[in-house]
């Protein structure tokens, strides 16, 4: 089974649209990218660099997460989330973050991500959903 060898990457790029604001997400009059958005980048950086060694039937889902949101990004930038990864063990991957807009560094962090069986993992919640 092939792996990811620490030093691995990936990224996601988005424009900062009205979707991703703090004040589309109910911080009224804060309209730069919110931090549940920069969360989410990391999440989508991490699956992007695990998509190449994934098989077919498994997935990769969150298990950890660190943000620090260092400075505002206002709607119409571009921000970048690279993450590389430092450390794995079994099936659980563990990420270095950094998220740069078109001037700094606005985010940092750490996530961990686990590849898992997909049909095991909606087996599970299909066991949830009946008790």
């Amino acid at each position: 089974m092939t792996r990811l060898k620490p030093g691995a990457t990936g990224q996601i790029t988005l424009t900062v649209g009205r979707e991703h604001l703090a004040s589309t997400m109910g911080n009224t009059g804060v309209d730069v990218l919110a931090t549940p958005m920069v969360a989410m980048m990391f999440e989508a950086a991490a699956t992007d660099a695990l998509s190449p060694v994934m098989r077919d039937d498994e997935i990769s889902v969150g298990t950890w997460i660190s943000v620090y949101h260092l400075k505002p990004t206002p709607p119409g930038m571009a921000v970048t989330a690279k993450v590389t990864l430092v450390e794995s063990r079994g099936i659980r991957y563990l990420f270095d973050v950094e998220v740069r807009d078109d001037v700094e560094k606005v985010a940092e962090g750490k996530i961990e991500r686990a590849i898992i069986d997909r049909d095991r993992f909606y087996r599970s919640l299909d066991e949830k959903r009946v008790r």
